[in-house]
């Protein structure tokens, strides 16, 4: 930048110093032939200038057109579908809302009447808030896979709803990547049951699944009926 600058000072001294001399040299000066003054001081002044405009564009080296894109950097046909989340069969999955962490879809892959268990999958969109904490979980604990998750774009949860008891226990979660890819996979191995919180995507899972409680009936007081008498 310091070479660029220096290259700006010099084309403005000698724009200075060519305007002056334009104004010394405006009446013709006897036994000096006007053309050659000029060429001479005008051809000097045209390479400065030139170079000058040189130094103020950057550089980029030529490249092959079948090279590929540098580490770390989108090729274009990557760019253009970028933030392109994949979106679930709908014939498939439900929509369920959205949450704190992303948009959510679900499908129930199993019901136990005996035991009032429903088994149901979640599919969630992240957005970047979720995103972003992942990546810097991971670069804590496995720098490896915090680059793998700059590309992380949904992932499906497996959970077990106690309707009963207003309960559930994780069984597994899978990332995905953009391309629908597997990330990791944490399944979860007799896991203990929770409380589901109040208003959260489980929450309002268990109010869709589960079947309403009946509540008993009271019986109604018979109004006692009183004979007139005659």
């Amino acid at each position: 930048m310091k070479a660029d600058f220096r290259h700006l000072e010099k084309r403005e001294i000698l724009m200075q110093d060519f305007s002056s001399k334009q104004q010394i040299t405006n009446k013709p000066m006897k036994g000096i032939n006007m053309k050659h003054f000029y060429s001479v001081i005008l051809l000097p002044m045209l390479v400065v200038l030139t170079l000058a405009g040189c130094a103020l564009n950057s550089f980029a080296p030529a490249t092959s057109s079948k090279a590929g894109s540098p580490p770390g950097v989108a090729s274009p046909n990557a760019e253009s579908t970028a933030g392109k989340a994949i979106i679930p069969d709908s014939k498939e999955w439900e929509p369920l809302g959205k949450t704190r962490t992303g948009d959510c879809h679900y499908k129930v892959t199993s019901t136990d009447n005996a035991s009032n268990i429903v088994t149901v999958s979640t599919y969630k969109i992240v957005n970047d808030y979720y995103k972003k904490s992942m990546i810097e979980k991971f670069q804590k604990t496995h720098p490896e896979l915090s680059k793998k998750y700059e590309n992380l774009d949904h992932n499906i949860r497996v959970d077990e709803i106690d309707c009963k008891n207003k309960r559930y226990r994780m069984k597994e979660i899978v990332d995905y990547d953009d391309k629908g890819q597997i990330l990791q996979v944490s399944p979860h191995n007799n896991p203990e049951w929770q409380k589901i919180p109040i208003l959260t995507g489980l929450d309002k899972l268990r109010q869709k699944l589960c079947a309403p409680e009946i509540k008993p009936v009271e019986p109604k007081m018979k109004k006692s009926s009183k004979k007139k008498r005659k």
